[in-house]
């Protein structure tokens, strides 16, 4: 039988993070626990902004999952097919139990989860760090948290001269490679467009949604126009997504928050290159339960960007650890800082 238990908890990040729609300090999680014949299997739920999703309406759904009637944590189809029956919505809150069981699969077989996925890889996994908005001394400091890392992303807003300056900045003070990432910040196509081409000027690798969900129909003459790989995050959230917005972007930055877990995220990486769709390993502002559990399907991946855990001051898990920009997949501990 398994047992489920839940609770919110607030990570605090180390310094004010800042992107195209918003600045923060905090972001809210939920952490899951599993258990199974004495063991214990964990799984987070992150809520950033831009998301429909709210954490008050996933614990409530965390809520009426009764999960004893299950008698292994290896009935992951019917579990999934349970929780979507009992709503479309709350996809954090089933990420973090997919998480869950997966941990839980991985310990019960003494397998990785990798492994489990039949994706163990030999090759060397780097992973980019992620530098948010803000004043010349903050993207210093980012730098020399950095140093380690052979690609930065850069986030970049609806400012030109901000941006301009932010890259230019950045490439006098590293010789990193760089991607940038507007969160749908830049205000039509034609702004996008011109931005786009001075960043690639600047021998930047690749674009992030640079214009919002609400401007979708104008992909298609951006992507034709652009020197540089449009990658989709908020306009595509999960495998439908993907199948009926791909000829919008050249890749699809696919994230276990968005889609719903590590299963799901499997199935849209499978999927999307007989799509044409380039692949990203993204993360939102998370620890390192989220992040550990999505380093598990990194050599599916074309892009790795998994490091939302290096940014919280009181992280309630080790796991993932990066060795000069270089992955290492280890096994996920909690740690001792206390329940909020």
């Amino acid at each position: 039988m398994l047992t489920l238990k839940y609770y919110p908890y607030d990570l605090k990040f180390s310094e004010v993070f800042a992107v195209s729609s918003n600045a923060r300090t905090s972001t809210e999680v939920i952490y899951v626990e599993l258990g199974y014949e004495g063991k214990i299997g964990y799984g987070e739920a992150s809520f950033p902004p831009y998301m429909k999703e709210r954490r008050d309406d996933n614990l409530v759904y965390l809520s009426q999952l009764n999960l004893s009637g299950f008698t292994s944590p290896f009935q992951m189809d019917e579990i999934y097919a349970y929780m979507d029956s009992l709503s479309s919505e709350n996809t954090p809150a089933k990420a973090s139990v997919d998480m869950a069981l997966y941990d839980l699969m991985g310990k019960v077989s003494g397998l990785p989860v990798n492994k489990l996925l039949g994706l163990e890889s030999k090759k060397t996994i780097y992973t980019s760090f992620t530098i948010g908005i803000g004043e010349d001394d903050f993207i210093l400091r980012q730098l020399n948290k950095a140093k380690q890392f052979k690609t930065i992303k850069v986030k970049l807003a609806g400012d030109i001269l901000y941006n301009k300056h932010a890259i230019e900045f950045i490439q006098n003070n590293s010789a990193q490679a760089i991607g940038v990432d507007f969160n749908g910040g830049l205000p039509n196509k034609e702004i996008a467009l011109n931005m786009i081409q001075w960043l690639a000027a600047k021998n930047i690798l690749y674009i992030e949604q640079p214009l919002p969900v609400s401007l979708e129909k104008d992909y298609i003459f951006l992507k034709a126009e652009s020197p540089l790989d449009i990658f989709g995050d908020e306009s595509m959230q999960n495998v439908k997504d993907m199948i009926y917005k791909h000829e919008l972007f050249d890749g699809v930055n696919i994230k276990l928050m968005k889609c719903g877990g590590i299963s799901k995220a499997y199935q849209m990486a499978s999927i999307a290159p007989s799509l044409g769709l380039k692949t990203m390993l993204g993360c939102m502002a998370e620890g390192s339960c989220a992040v550990t559990a999505a380093a598990n399907l990194a050599s599916m991946f074309d892009k790795v960007d998994l490091d939302g855990h290096l940014m919280m001051a009181n992280d309630k898990f080790e796991g993932v650890e990066i060795v000069n920009g270089e992955l290492k997949l280890c096994q996920l501990k909690l740690t001792g800082i206390e329940k909020q």
